[in-house]
């Protein structure tokens, strides 16, 4: 069949795959919303209620939490990749050149680092152990390869050990964050590394190792 034989898409159906896109999307925004305020051990009951639906309703755009995880951390992974583009852009505005490697990868840690901090329960939900975790860990060391300048060797090893380097020490600063916070003496508080000394040590820690 070629193209002036070709049958033509049934509307019907177009609308029914936009219908279910845009249900499912409103699904993962309440899902969203709902880790947000409530914490990562929310359960698909919960995403069902807070929705109007039935669980049964969730489990078809989402067939387990794993799924969910997965399609929110890609949700999270194109806001983080859009951000960065836009960064990218007005940074080469500025200083009228192409942003060097350090630049592009501080944005992108301040990136991560922001992501985590502005939902911490969120941050917690997508980077639970699992193949979910393993997915978005992949797709943002595919992101970080992309963004690294031509002179940095290996730049796929190098963007998994960077990305795995930084996944670890952030999720240890977002522990001792909570830690603190629940601490009933505030006198016994140590002082913390803020957002941007962590994106800023996590900068150097990295950097001194690039080109070695």
């Amino acid at each position: 069949m070629n193209a002036t034989t070709q049958a033509p898409v049934d509307g019907r159906s177009a609308r029914w795959a936009r219908h279910r896109e845009e249900r499912r999307a409103e699904l993962l925004d309440v899902a969203r919303h709902l880790i947000h305020e409530n914490g990562p051990d929310v359960t698909m009951e919960d995403i069902a209620a807070a929705s109007g639906t039935s669980k049964s309703i969730v489990y078809r755009y989402f067939e387990d939490k794993a799924t969910l995880q997965q399609a929110l951390g890609r949700s999270i992974l194109s806001a983080m990749h859009a951000k960065l583009l836009d960064e990218m852009r007005e940074l080469e505005s500025e200083v009228g050149r192409e942003p060097a490697a350090d630049e592009r990868i501080h944005a992108m840690i301040r990136a991560y680092v922001e992501t985590a901090q502005r939902s911490p329960a969120v941050y917690r939900f997508v980077t639970r152990p699992s193949d979910g975790l393993n997915h978005f860990l992949n797709s943002v060391s595919r992101l970080v390869a992309t963004f690294l300048s031509d002179d940095v060797p290996a730049p796929q090893i190098w963007a998994h050990g960077a990305v795995g380097f930084v996944e670890a020490a952030v999720d240890t600063w977002m522990t001792e964050l909570q830690q603190q916070a629940t601490q009933d003496d505030p006198g016994t508080r140590r002082p913390l590394l803020t957002s941007d000394e962590l994106v800023t040590y996590l900068i150097t820690w990295l950097m001194k190792g690039m080109h070695a």
